[in-house]
Order: structure tokens, then sequence, then C-alpha cells
């Protein structure tokens, strides 16, 4: 369950505070360090101060780990870009792979979950850029997604419509995005050096439970 902020005082400012928190998250394991910033997040202590709070337990820990001293002092720029090579850019090195297929499905269902994922993305008209390298499997296509589903939700004034919204997002969460970044996010903690990853991939799993419990419990 979360707690809203002090600023916060409904569900739908709620949902737009978790907005601004997944665009950061996928951003985070979609670009390198250097692209994203992610030191520099780090250094202002801008993940020391999330726009949510949260009982969630995998978002707390995920807090409290990221709120802690970097003991990294004066190397920490190299041992992000490192640990961010290791984790998601080594090729078939890769010890946390950015695509949900690597952790669910068999080859024989790969092609029926990707045809489902384009049938709703196309419902929503989401396009992936071919140029852009990620498929629709990735995991920051897939947060990109739920972030425009979600501000469809914030901004639909349909109520029918909204609660077709409600229900594609709530499905969306469960049977995609829960179905397997559990599952990725061990695997960064286990293998990540720093606490920069393994906070963040907490606060992935942790978010989109908080999300799934806001929008199944309205």
């Amino acid at each position: 369950m979360t707690s809203p902020t002090k600023s916060m005082n409904s569900h739908d400012e709620l949902l737009q505070a978790y907005t601004t928190m997944f665009l950061f998250l996928g951003s985070s394991v979609a670009l390198t360090p250097a692209d994203g910033g992610l030191q520099s997040f780090c250094e202002k202590g801008y993940l020391r101060n999330l726009p949510v709070t949260s009982n969630n337990q995998r978002f707390s820990d995920a807090a409290r780990l990221l709120k802690s001293p970097c003991p990294y002092s004066g190397q920490c720029e190299k041992k992000i870009s490192e640990n961010y090579e290791n984790l998601f850019n080594s090729g078939s090195h890769t010890q946390a792979p950015l695509m949900s297929s690597t952790w669910k499905y068999s080859n024989a269902e790969d092609d029926s979950r990707l045809r489902n994922l384009q049938i709703i993305y196309k419902r929503y008209g989401f396009h992936i850029d071919e140029k852009c390298g990620m498929g629709y499997d990735h995991l920051s296509m897939e947060l990109l997604f739920l972030n425009m589903l979600l501000e469809k939700y914030l901004t639909e004034d349909d109520s029918e419509i909204k609660e077709m919204i409600r229900r594609d997002l709530s499905s969306f969460i469960t049977e995609e995005l829960l179905s397997w970044l559990p599952f990725w996010a061990e695997a960064v903690s286990e293998k990540s050096v720093t606490k920069c990853y393994k906070g963040i991939a907490g606060l992935v799993v942790g978010s989109l439970e908080d999300v799934s419990d806001i929008l199944n419990h309205r």
C-alpha cells in the first residue's frame, strides 16, 4: 500500500507521481549512466527524495538502500558504468537482461506473447521506432507504454472508457510486467555491485505493485 506525500490527497495525484518514477526508472536502465545522468542524480541526492512514499516492503527496502552512503566515494562513476555494462549490456554475458522473453517464456510462446504485446500497443496507438533498437518486450518500452496508459487513464473523462483503460492497465501490470520483473530484480540484487541498481530494481517492482493496488482498490 502506498502513502501519499503531504501535497497529495487523491489516488490520481499519487498515480501521477508514479509516472515520474517510471520515467526515471526506465531511463536508468535504457541509458548508460553517462547518457542518463544517474551519477548526477545520486550525487545531488535526488534518489533520497522520491516523489512518493510506500509501505510496500520492496519499495521501502529500495528507498532505504538509495538513502545510504555511497561505498565507492571517488570511484562512483567508474563503478556504476562497469556495473551497468555487466548487468544490462554485455551481450551473451549480460547478467540481468532487460527483455521479458529472457525470464518467462519458452521459444514456443514467444511469438504469441509478442503478438499480444503488439495488439495492446496498437490498441492505444503506441509505436516503437525501429531505429531505437529496443523490442516490444524491453523493460523501457513496457514502462513507457505503462506511463502512456496511466496518462490516458488520468485524463479520460468518459467513465466507460476510463474503466476500460483501468482494466487494461491492471492486466498489463499483473500479466506482463509482474510476471517477470520480480525475477529480474532478484538477479539485479544478486549481481549488482552498486546500491544504485539494486535500489532501482526494487523500486521498479515495488512501484508496479503499488500502482496495481491503487487501480484495483478504487
